[in-house]
Parts: C-alpha cells; sequence; structure tokens
C-alpha cells in the first residue's frame, strides 16, 4: 500500500486467531441411556412389517387361489376335448400283440417297415415306370446330338 506520508507506518490487515469456548459434554444421566421395552414400542415399531407380511400372504393365497381355478378350467377344457378327439395315441409302429392271425418261423430275419413286412426286391437297374421304351431311346438320341463346347467353331 503506498503512503502519502513519509514517515507513517502503514498498517497491514493480519489474520488473528478467535477463541472458541466449547464447553465440554456433560456426563450422561443413566436414565437417559435407558430404552424404553415397553410392549405399546416393540408393537408400534413391528406394525408396519407385520401389516407387509400379512399383505403379502393375502397376495400369494390370492395367487395360488387363481393358479387352481386356471388348472380346473384347464383340465376341464382338455377333458372335453379328448372327447371330442378320441385318437389313440401312436406308441409303435408294430402291429398291436392282439391283433396277430398267424405265426412264421423263417431261418432269416424279415424287414419290417410301419408295421408291415417288406417285400423282397431283386437288384436291377434303377428305372423309371412312367417312362417307355421309345422316350427312353429318344432322349439317348437327343443326348448323342448335342454339339460339344470344344466342336464349334
Amino acid at each position: 500500500m503506498p503512503s502519502s506520508v513519509a514517515g507513517e507506518t502503514s498498517v497491514l490487515a493480519v489474520p488473528s486467531w478467535r477463541d472458541h469456548s466449547v464447553e465440554p459434554l456433560r456426563d450422561p444421566n443413566p436414565s437417559d441411556l435407558l430404552e424404553n421395552l415397553d410392549d405399546s414400542v416393540f408393537s408400534k415399531r413391528h406394525a408396519k412389517l407385520e401389516l407387509d407380511e400379512k399383505r403379502r400372504k393375502r397376495w400369494d393365497i390370492q395367487r395360488i387361489r387363481e393358479q387352481r381355478i386356471l388348472q380346473r378350467l384347464q383340465l376341464r377344457m382338455y377333458k372335453k376335448k379328448g372327447i371330442q378327439e378320441s385318437e389313440p395315441e401312436v406308441t409303435s409302429f408294430f402291429p398291436e400283440p392282439d391283433d396277430v392271425e398267424s405265426l412264421m418261423i423263417t431261418p432269416f430275419l424279415p424287414v419290417v417297415a410301419f408295421g408291415r413286412p417288406l417285400p423282397k426286391l431283386t437288384p436291377h437297374n434303377f428305372e423309371l415306370p412312367w417312362l417307355d421304351e421309345r422316350s427312353r431311346c429318344r432322349l439317348e438320341i437327343q443326348k448323342k446330338q448335342t454339339p460339344h463346347r470344344t466342336c464349334r467353331k
């Protein structure tokens, strides 16, 4: 800070310490330390939780009741469907043992598909049954007359 008079001393503002007097804590009174253990205090403390528990239990019982009603309705519906659609459940492709009419003993094992024995087929070349001899010859001739790419000029 510049001073207008040369002989005067300038005063600087310096922070100082302030004293705050704090009284010590008073000794706890033994009556203040005792917790109230009356029944009314405990019932008040637990009332909210008990109400919540009772509400949840009511909801659970209601959900279980709804599930039972739904199961009964589904069972009733399946019974009605079962009466309308009385298809026997297929468990095997073999014929029923009660339907056997004859018994055949052979030295070879028969091949069975869908409960019926397959006929013994003789090995031969594969042919389409709807093609006759003439159409087969025409196809072979057309194949022979087809020009190859290497022969073109």
